[in-house]
């Protein structure tokens, strides 16, 4: 656990060890240009390496989860992500079926478990562990400078992991998806009318409020933990 403090229009970073704690700059995501956030979005940078796990904090959540100009930052404690490993497109899913769209996830998801699990076990496999095949195609790849098969280099992604089959019927589903989205009727184009950017507006701040609610009640029943401990 760690806080970052606000002092005027400053923010520190107290590890809550002892340390004394350091001025950190805050970073603009030009990228992130909105209505909401003319500029981008702000992001607190914390220091390499803190005790946290973390790089960022939202400064938007800072302001909106301060107390006396304090935020606790628990540690972060969710694995780095695996390169690779992202797998279900909700742009695919949208334009399946339920069942398509079930099947298309259930291909996906198994592949990025047995990607995960390749990953971790570690090491290329080794000659002694390969098939007959396998020993053939890497054979070959060291004589003539090939590419090492997947199976016998490890994975570079899920898709490395389907079978033929697995891999066909993937596409497939793909392709269909991107039939649908082509065929799908497009979008209003054009400006808003002002009661369309009300709507809108209004939305946005009930999701907004309902995140920063949730956010708070998590905040404090951290601090309440904290507290009894």
């Amino acid at each position: 656990m760690a806080k970052i403090i606000k002092n005027g229009d400053k923010y520190y970073f107290d590890a809550c060890d002892g340390t004394v704690p350091v001025e950190v700059p805050v970073w603009v995501e030009t990228s992130k240009k909105n209505d909401k956030h003319p500029d981008g979005k702000h992001w607190i940078k914390l220091p390499k390496g803190n005790v946290t796990n973390r790089q960022y904090f939202s400064e938007e959540l800072f302001e909106a989860t301060q107390a006396d100009g304090e935020v606790t930052v628990e540690v972060k404690t969710t694995a780095p992500r695996i390169l690779g490993t992202s797998g279900v497109k909700q742009a695919i899913v949208k334009y399946l079926d339920a069942d398509q769209a079930e099947e298309y996830e259930t291909l996906v998801n198994g592949a990025v478990e047995a990607f995960k699990a390749t990953k971790a076990a570690g090491k290329k496999k080794k000659p002694e562990d390969m098939t007959v095949e396998e020993l053939e195609a890497y054979i070959n790849a060291l004589k003539t400078g090939a590419p090492v098969a997947a199976s016998v280099a490890g994975p570079k992604s899920f898709m490395d992991m389907f079978s033929e089959q697995e891999y066909n019927r993937y596409n497939e589903l793909i392709a269909i998806a991107q039939e649908n989205k082509a065929n799908a009727p497009r979008a209003k184009r054009g400006p808003l009318t002002d009661e369309e950017k009300a709507i809108r507006a209004e939305k946005r701040k009930a999701n907004e409020l309902t995140k920063a609610e949730k956010l708070l009640a998590a905040l404090r029943a951290s601090q309440a933990e904290d507290e009894d401990m």
